[in-house]
């Protein structure tokens, strides 16, 4: 009978052993988590994981609160500890959804219709009718590939104005517009057909007495699918002059609370009119599971009545149409 009791002592305290191993690896992960969420402000690679971060933060809120439940000591201070730093964290990206307050006034309404067709679009005529049926003053297309010009060709009846991320020759990031623009930038970056690299296009347009930038913007895919981090030195640039306190529109294969989208945002004087609007992929199976890559930034004189997300038109994005008040806000 000594010998059963013996034995079940020490499964006891092998299962201690291991239970304690258990919680001091998951407080170590969450630690990880959330130090190389931190050093996303220094880091592009590291900044990646802020993509997703509404996952990894439920996931570590949700592990920390148990630990923190049904631990003593020490392993309780340490999750208490963690969970105040990943609620300062949640705080923190949460900053940029909160829609900011426009000055605009005696404003000139305009629609914009931003969205990533993809370049291998099964039904290209489909989406376009929806455009045409969306009666817009500005259309942003990405990935308008040749394969999808036959397609974009019936736009050119309603926005005879097309200016590309090349300048000269085709690229697949356009700006499409019923009115001149007064000056073009195109800002890509290797190929023509760059889905690799930066694809994007700046113009200035006459609206309402005011010169506004419209730029359209098709980046790259972050660490480790592609190089990012190359060019977002040339896209913040490109921003803070060129774009500065007009409209910013895209996918930027990035999510609007990382620290680059919000160095890019605040060095142009443009707050996010999309906020948390998922728009990638259009075959999740739930919206939450959908992630905000096309997004939407604004100046401080323009005033976002209405931003919605449009419905599934053969890509993995969804498009977004804005209304817009643009007006005189005396800067």
């Amino acid at each position: 009978m000594k010998r059963y009791l013996n034995g079940d002592s020490a499964m006891s305290k092998g299962s201690g052993v291991a239970s304690s191993l258990l919680r001091m690896l998951l407080l170590a992960g969450c630690g990880l988590m959330l130090g190389i969420s931190l050093l996303g402000a220094v880091s592009y690679r590291a900044d990646s994981t802020n993509i997703v971060a509404p996952y990894w933060l439920a996931l570590g809120l949700a592990i920390l609160c148990v630990i923190a439940w049904f631990s003593r000591r020490a392993a309780r201070s340490a999750a208490l500890a963690l969970l105040l730093g990943y609620a300062a964290m949640a705080v923190a990206l949460l900053g940029p959804l909160i829609p900011g307050s426009a000055s605009a006034s005696d404003a000139t309404r305009i629609r914009v219709v931003s969205f990533n067709m993809y370049k291998a679009n099964p039904d290209p005529e489909a989406a376009m009718d929806w455009i045409i049926g969306q009666d817009a003053d500005f259309v942003i297309l990405l990935e308008a590939f040749r394969s999808n010009l036959p397609a974009v060709a019936r736009l050119r009846q309603h926005y005879p104005y097309s200016y590309n991320c090349a300048g000269s020759g085709y690229c697949s990031t356009v700006i499409l517009a019923r009115q001149p623009a007064k000056d073009v930038w195109p800002l890509a970056s290797g190929d023509p057909e760059n889905r690799q690299t930066l694809s994007a296009v700046a113009a200035h347009f006459e609206i309402a007495g005011r010169t506004i930038p419209i730029t359209g913007v098709h980046f790259d895919r972050p660490w480790p699918l592609g190089q990012q981090e190359q060019y977002w030195g040339e896209l913040s640039n490109a921003a803070a002059t060129v774009g500065r306190r007009g409209i910013l529109a895209g996918d930027f294969n990035s999510a609007p609370w990382t620290f680059a989208m919000r160095r890019l945002s605040a060095g142009g004087e443009l707050r996010l009119a999309s906020g948390a609007i998922g728009t990638w992929p259009t075959n999740a199976p739930a919206g939450v599971l959908r992630l905000p890559l096309d997004q939407v930034y604004l100046g401080p004189c323009l005033d976002p009545v209405s931003v919605r997300r449009g419905p599934a038109l053969g890509s993995d994005h969804f498009p977004i149409v804005t209304d817009i008040d643009v007006g005189d806000c005396g800067g």
